[in-house]
């Protein structure tokens, strides 16, 4: 097949890959890989149209495009339905604006949740899991504390937080769910990458992942899978999930106080927490909460360590001796020293 360049200069400039982005793709690349497999020249070519995260108006769209209205109109409904192109009304005058994500967290994930293109197409899946860990093979060691961006931000249930604590509101479910007025359902799109990669764990895909505000209408009406729910419904998923041992995570790449998804995040499973126990950088799935056991309530039924997503809670574990608490050293992290690939999990 003869190379698509226009391919190549729209996977050049979503990647967060540097050496992507300094040199010609290679058809076996993942960016230009499914990007190819997926895309048409006519959506592509509009694609091009956008900058990585920032919104156009539907008549910027129709002006740097060329086109006639009608037939961008088209066109931007196949590509949002696709995951390339999102949208909201998160502007002065509420107008609908379209943006073009990057490719994680963004387009892969929300191709992942097309569940007919993942099916017809399960390079979507293998794209999703590549766009998740390459990107961060060189960065790793710069991911400050809270991701800057990078990862996911991990919250607690509010019933968890004991009433004589003090907890900035960031770090209250309530807090996030009470700024918006819509909320959505929709399937995890890690669940679903990796049962199509044959590395799924039987979770159930389906209702785990919350959609909130503006994308709550993006999730229910561009085949994603998503549809309407109430505050107490997503309380009561949020409660399921908190049963299952599943760790609640908020988005952390719109900038102070915004979000636009809860996920409930299976261990083994979860592209954010996969990808930062493979590199050992806790500060890709940072939360201000950290878990102590109560010696004196320890009974070793070994719960804990059903639970934990990260394996920090191990049986065979001494707590106590008879001359005092046990003092386990602190495993190594890329702040500290420097990282590769020989170090990674």
């Amino acid at each position: 097949m003869a190379y698509r360049d226009n391919i190549d200069k729209l996977a050049r400039r979503i990647t967060d890959r540097i050496p992507a982005k300094v040199k010609k793709l290679s058809q076996t690349d993942p960016e230009y890989e499914c990007l190819n497999e997926i895309l048409n020249d006519e959506q592509c070519d509009l694609c091009l149209c956008f900058e990585v995260r920032k919104p156009l108006s539907f008549e910027e769209v129709v002006k740097r495009s060329g086109w006639p209205a009608g037939r961008v109109n088209r066109v931007l409904n196949e590509v949002c339905d696709i995951g390339m192109i999102e949208y909201n009304w998160e502007n002065a005058d509420h107008h609908k604006q379209f943006v073009l994500p990057q490719f994680v967290p963004g387009a892969a994930e929300f191709m992942v949740m097309n569940k007919d293109l993942v099916e017809e197409h399960p390079i979507v899946a293998d794209f999703f899991e590549k766009m998740t860990r390459l990107p961060l093979e060189k960065v790793t060691p710069m991911v400050p504390p809270g991701g800057a961006g990078i990862g996911m931000h991990v919250i607690p249930v509010e019933k968890a937080i004991h009433a004589n604590q003090e907890a900035v509101s960031v770090e209250k479910i309530s807090h996030w769910l009470n700024k918006y007025d819509k909320y959505a359902l929709s399937p995890c799109s890690c669940r679903r990458q990796q049962r199509v990669r044959g590395e799924g764990t039987g979770d159930v895909e389906a209702d785990v992942c919350i959609a909130v505000g503006d994308m709550a209408d993006y999730v229910v009406q561009t085949n994603k899978g998503g549809h309407y729910c109430t505050y107490e419904e997503v309380i009561e998923t949020l409660e399921r999930c908190e049963r299952k041992g599943y760790v609640h995570q908020i988005t952390n790449i719109d900038g102070e106080d915004k979000i636009f998804a809860i996920c409930n995040c299976a261990h083994g499973v979860c592209n954010a927490l996969r990808t930062s126990q493979l590199f050992n950088t806790p500060n890709m799935s940072a939360s201000a909460y950290r878990a102590h056991v109560d010696s004196d309530k320890c009974v070793a039924c070994g719960k804990c360590v059903e639970i934990c997503p990260v394996g920090a809670a191990k049986l065979g574990q001494k707590l106590c001796t008879k001359d005092g608490p046990v003092s386990y050293p602190k495993q190594e992290l890329p702040d500290d020293v420097k990282w590769g690939p020989e170090k990674w999990n």
